[in-house]
């Protein structure tokens, strides 16, 4: 019996992750890092609906009294200055979030693991005597003489502020914890009724409309362009060129808004058959 042959572009070899740079890191090619990161941002949204469908504690709650006992939080938050409200309130939020029947530690996680980090990250120049003085909590270096900076002199030592300190530390608070009620917010109230509550703090219901319809149209488009991504992996074969790669991303783009055009004349004549007045 005749031996059968694989075909080159049909070996182990053209499935193997492209190289980073040294031998034994790899890295996901274009499609399949697309598709991760928009699985990734659909699973999210279909896992807010869940949550906000769950027997809990605020899912319970009107829409309206929660958006705004949310603003009201969100402005105390702001205008505090007392360290230990936002303690409390931080506290509040991991009850609210235990009783609602969310996952703490997780949410806790996402939230504070990136803005309000990156926020603290920012403000750490200011807990420095150079820009905030006031009582020193760790001082870094003592000058023997006057040092001058471009015609600016030097303060006699560094070191970090008990003010500086203090200010950074309200910051990261403050966007911690008002992410973390807006948070609360969106995965305890489904969006169509989340929306309608805007309408009692006076939002005009024009304005009310373009926002639940851009919403559905991004998860729409979500789910268009995670079917695209999909298909054309299924039908790449091998390695792809630069400049291939290049090429097929101004082609996802182009036929991506291709379809979005599509699709709004498609709902634009639906909403005019069925006689569409504004509600």
């Amino acid at each position: 019996m005749d031996k059968v042959f694989i075909p080159d572009w049909m070996g182990k070899g053209q499935y193997i992750e492209v190289s980073s740079g040294g031998k034994g890191k790899s890295r996901m090619g274009f499609l399949r890092k697309t598709l991760r990161e928009l699985q990734k941002s659909l699973s999210s949204e279909r896992l807010s609906e869940y949550y906000a469908r769950q027997d809990g504690l605020l899912q319970h709650i009107d829409p309206r009294i929660k958006l705004v006992a949310a603003i009201g939080l969100i402005l105390l938050v702001g205008l505090t200055r007392k360290f230990e409200i936002l303690l409390g309130l931080w506290v509040l939020t991991l009850i609210l979030m235990y009783f609602s029947r969310l996952p703490v530690l997780k949410m806790q996680a996402s939230i504070w693991a990136f803005i309000p980090l990156i926020t603290l990250l920012i403000a750490v120049p200011g807990m420095f005597n150079l820009f905030n003085d006031g009582i020193p909590i760790l001082v870094l270096h003592r000058f023997s003489e006057p040092v001058y900076l471009w015609g600016y002199k030097l303060p006699q030592s560094i070191f970090i502020s008990k003010q500086g300190t203090m200010a950074a530390l309200y910051l990261f608070l403050r966007v911690g914890l008002s992410l973390s009620l807006g948070v609360l917010l969106a995965v305890t109230t489904p969006v169509s009724r989340l929306l309608k509550s805007l309408r009692m703090l006076g939002i005009p219901a024009l304005f009310v409309m373009l926002i639940e319809m851009t919403y559905r149209y991004l998860v729409m488009l979500l789910m268009l362009s995670l079917e695209m991504f999909e298909a054309r992996k299924m039908r790449t074969v091998g390695n792809l060129s630069l400049r291939r790669q290049q090429a097929q991303v101004g082609s996802s783009m182009g036929t991506l808004f291709a379809k979005s055009m599509i699709m709004a004349e498609e709902v634009y004549q639906a909403m005019t058959a069925r006689c569409y007045t504004g509600q």
